[in-house]
């Protein structure tokens, strides 16, 4: 009897609603929301209950349950206010169905900023511009930044969520922090161009870091008689596990950097033509590098080269190492070859490249311009054009020679 007063005049209080579900026997049975036209309360036979809006759709002229929510987490307050909220989209012509089902898809769409990293990730590897190796340290800023927010939708992420994961990251190291910043701006800006946000949150944290500590530069010999005196130690050492010693070899006659000389293939030396072309590893990060690079090869390289391919020429890389997972000699040996020397804070295998530039010029009386396209920088005439890879390829091809015959006569 109270359940059919119920119906007759309409619930209008949350008490009344759970008297009607204690009430509930068998069957469905629907209940008027008293002063809501439309809005009703469903209780199913297995007393699970829910608020629904029947009304006529604008678009179709088919009337319509539409579900709002279940009872009691969507509560009697909610049910009217979507009620208001739907009558609002029926004046303006809009089927509330419709209008819902579009704001869930364009939710269930919102990417997190982990699936937009990986999409920014691919597009990185597919470019084919950058090495493995720097291609991973992006991996790894990524996941550093993923710990924080990488769970969240990209168009919820605001500039202090960012601020709070690059601040947890520089207690520990601030480049780091620095290149992780970097890495979000750059995800954003995809965002950003895929219409999923205005803003890049990223931005304004570059503001709120500490200044980067103070760049040391890396040891280099830079006198005559103690490089020379470098040369022959490390050609004397007879019991260091690896290709350390030869990587440090080339890298004196060929002053390139450490991970694109451990890192050096077979496929980029052409023997006849006596060149070693590849993109230096630096490209993705620096302005003022090349995308590409060759490197004449005097003679002395090429006939260290030639009982080195005796060795590995049957694999991909120049100093392959069986040891280890990337299947290259690793820089750190590099260092540490040196250390055993006695370089350590001496000389570094970076320091070659600062030792042959200064030698160069004050020994040799070498053109600064030849020197710089020989590292790998832009370097731009009085035009301000850019050289391109193969300039000045024959006198490149002189000074490299001229300087591995001068490092042979330093040894002596």
């Amino acid at each position: 009897m109270a359940n059919q007063k119920l119906k007759e005049a309409g619930i209008k209080t949350d008490s009344q609603i759970k008297q009607a579900i204690k009430e509930h026997d068998s069957g469905d049975e629907v209940y008027a929301i008293q002063g809501y036209k439309g809005l009703n309360l469903y209780i199913r036979d297995n007393k699970t209950t829910t608020f629904r809006h029947r009304f006529t759709s604008p678009v179709t002229g088919k009337r319509k349950n539409f579900t709002l929510g279940a009872y009691p987490v969507f509560t009697l307050e909610q049910a009217r206010d979507m009620y208001r909220n739907n009558l609002s989209l029926l004046a303006g012509g809009i089927d509330p169905v419709f209008h819902h089902q579009d704001a869930h898809n364009k939710k269930r769409a919102m990417p997190t900023f982990s699936e937009l990293a990986e999409e920014w990730l691919q597009s990185q590897i597919a470019s084919k511009q950058f090495e493995h190796r720097t291609i991973e340290q992006k991996r790894t800023h990524i996941a550093y930044a993923a710990a924080y927010i990488g769970r969240m939708p990209i168009d919820h992420i605001k500039t202090p969520d960012v601020l709070r994961a690059i601040k947890d990251i520089e207690r520990k190291t601030i480049p780091t922090a620095k290149r992780v910043r970097g890495v979000c701006q750059r995800i954003f800006a995809l965002a950003i161009g895929q219409g999923y946000i205005d803003n890049n949150p990223a931005i304004a944290v570059a503001d709120l870091m500490l200044p980067k500590p103070k760049t040391e530069h890396h040891h280099a010999i830079i006198e005559p008689v103690a490089f020379g005196q470098l040369l022959r130690d490390i050609d004397s050492v007879t019991d260091f596990y690896g290709h350390a010693q030869n990587i440090l070899k080339l890298q004196s006659m060929l002053f390139q950097r450490s991970g694109d000389m451990c890192t050096m293939r077979w496929d980029a030396i052409d023997f006849d033509a006596k060149t070693w072309t590849f993109s230096p590893q630096k490209t993705g990060n620096r302005a003022d590098m090349v995308a590409s690079l060759v490197v004449p090869l005097p003679t002395q390289a090429i006939e260290l080269l030639r009982a080195l391919h005796e060795q590995t020429g049957h694999t991909d890389y120049v100093f392959y190492n069986k040891r280890r997972k990337e299947k290259f000699e690793h820089q750190q040996q590099l260092n540490k070859f040196l250390w055993r020397l006695g370089y350590k804070d001496v000389h570094t295998p970076h320091g070659f490249r600062a030792s042959a530039r200064t030698l160069m010029v004050e020994q040799l009386d070498v053109s600064e311009t030849l020197i710089e396209l020989q590292l790998g920088h832009n370097v731009r005439d009085a035009n301000g054009r850019a050289y391109n890879r193969v300039t000045m390829i024959d006198k490149r091809r002189d000074m490299m020679q001229a300087w591995a015959d001068y490092l042979d006569s330093l040894k002596f």
